[in-house]
């Protein structure tokens, strides 16, 4: 595996006792062709979670082994190469944007990390080509640049440091319906033609039912769920995770209670609407 999470914990220092927001973390992910969300309700652990995978914080207890890198070590280590190889894009990336111009914004990440600072500009042009920036934009100011354009901006700044891994935390918070799916839509192309592992924390279960091939359920700091979604969303404890379920199934259970419609498990809204044409042919 190439990130396996053994027997994690993560205890807080607060002022009379310790806050233990991970408790016996064990987690396997492969750093090409996963898609996987983390979700559980506010305080369940996802951020502290996903701040491991990168060194930015380091277990109290157990370890985890980062693409060859085991934490905490028994020396000091250099940790940084990891923020080169798993790439976190944290809320609202624009506002982590400095740079006079784009290009040179994009180039700053790669120009910091040995493997990519003698191709920052071939990979930050690559990289902002792949998120839809035209080359006309380059010499532009990154303040001078619509809202949407300065996060896909910020997102290629993290893409040219040519991470294995590339990990989400609320990617589409603060966006409109359109723009949660554009971008949305530009992740899930990252994923299929560059094989990127993608991993995201989201409360959208609608982007969980759309995108993710895997679900990764914490609660209380412990996972209580680790699989695919169709299995999450039929899963008879999905009451005790404190989630919603996805659009088109809440539709489904309210069809069901309110005019006695049979409950099918659908996927999707296309599978909905089908099922809904035979039922009332």
């Amino acid at each position: 595996m190439d990130i396996q999470f053994k027997e994690v914990g993560y205890a807080y220092q607060g002022f009379k006792k310790q806050y233990h927001a991970l408790k016996n973390i064990n987690l396997e992910i492969e750093k090409e062709g996963e898609f996987i969300a983390i979700v559980g309700q506010t305080g369940s652990g996802k951020s502290t979670l996903v701040q491991h995978l990168n060194a930015l914080m380091k277990p109290t207890s157990g370890t985890i082994n980062i693409l060859g890198t085991v934490l905490p070590s028994k020396k000091k280590i250099k940790v940084n190469h990891l923020r080169q190889k798993v790439g976190l894009v944290f809320q609202f990336p624009e506002y982590q944007l400095f740079e006079e111009n784009i290009l040179k914004d994009v180039e700053f990440g790669p120009s910091n990390f040995k493997e990519t600072k003698d191709h920052k500009t071939e990979y930050a042009k690559k990289s902002l080509k792949l998120v839809g920036i035209d080359e006309s934009l380059y010499e532009e100011s990154p303040f001078r640049i619509s809202g949407g354009q300065m996060r896909r901006v910020a997102i290629a700044g993290i893409l040219a440091m040519n991470p294995n891994i590339l990990v989400l935390d609320e990617p589409t918070r603060g966006l409109d319906p359109q723009g949660k799916d554009d971008i949305m839509d530009l992740f899930n192309e990252i994923h299929v033609q560059e094989h990127k592992t993608i991993i995201m924390i989201t409360h959208d279960m609608d982007i969980v039912a759309k995108y993710a091939k895997r679900v990764v359920v914490l609660n209380q700091g412990e996972i209580v769920f680790d699989g695919k979604k169709d299995d999450l969303f039929q899963h008879e404890d999905f009451h005790t995770f404190h989630l919603d379920y996805p659009t088109h199934m809440r539709m489904m259970n309210h069809l069901h209670e309110t005019l006695g419609i049979k409950k099918k498990f659908v996927k999707n809204q296309d599978e909905l609407l089908s099922y809904l044409k035979e039922v009332f042919k």
